[in-house]
């Protein structure tokens, strides 16, 4: 995210902003929001786990959430959620669901440089990637589930609701793969204790970002590592 929004500074204190960064954190509600718009736009599945209010400001032992629906009262909120395409679903939207989606907001936001970077240098990237794996495994690329993210409440962390979701997911996605792009190594290993492979590490912005993908110059422009991972079995 930081690398696509072309963001100049890590966000170091997000009660008391400095204008730069309420722009970054801005934005990256908008992405946020395009891409759970989108997903249910092309037919994805958003999951959710729903915790009483209470429960959430209380210790939660036993690690155990709901991936039923929420309502719309007061007294729940979502800890966490998940993001998944199914087999020959994709995020190439037609204009109609572009605008729906409020993707071009976020385009907007990240400017012309965060454009490029996003449909030229990582998606066909990552799709090259994805395709070369795919046809050692002789397995058709379409013919897989994509997911496109897991995020946790950081107020609810530590209580199982990852797994709680991943797990849901690959119930789901049997007996097909299960793909996804992990944008640090401490998430690549993470996903690699739920059986996920890495087919190739990609290296974005040498030259020009350090590893959190923030602007960079001389030996801090590292670039930021992007690891396309599979779960072959699921």
């Amino acid at each position: 995210m930081n690398w696509y929004g072309c963001v100049t500074a890590l966000v170091d204190n997000i009660d008391s902003p400095t204008p730069k960064a309420e722009r970054t954190m801005r934005t990256l509600s908008w992405f946020q929001e395009a891409l759970v718009r989108a997903t249910i736009l092309v037919e994805g599945v958003v999951t959710v786990v729903v915790i009483p209010q209470s429960a959430g400001k209380a210790e939660d032992h036993d690690g155990r959430g709901s991936t039923e629906g929420t309502s719309e009262t007061s007294n729940e909120e979502i800890a966490a959620a998940s993001l998944w395409l199914p087999p020959g679903k994709t995020l190439d939207m037609g204009p109609r669901t572009v605008i729906r989606s409020g993707v071009l907001k976020v385009l907007w936001g990240w400017g012309v440089k965060g454009v490029k970077r996003v449909l030229f240098d990582f998606s066909p990237a990552v799709e090259r990637s994805l395709e070369r794996s795919f046809k050692a495994h002789g397995h058709d690329r379409l013919d897989s589930w994509h997911l496109l993210e897991v995020v946790v409440d950081p107020n609810h962390q530590k209580k199982g609701y990852s797994s709680l979701l991943m797990e849901e997911g690959f119930r789901r996605a049997f007996p097909k793969p299960v793909h996804l792009e992990a944008t640090t190594s401490v998430k690549r290993d993470i996903y690699a204790r739920y059986g996920f492979e890495v087919d190739e590490e990609h290296q974005f912005g040498v030259g020009q970002v350090d590893k959190n993908g923030i602007k960079a110059k001389g030996e801090a422009a590292t670039g930021y590592p992007e690891w396309i991972m599979t779960k072959w079995s699921t």
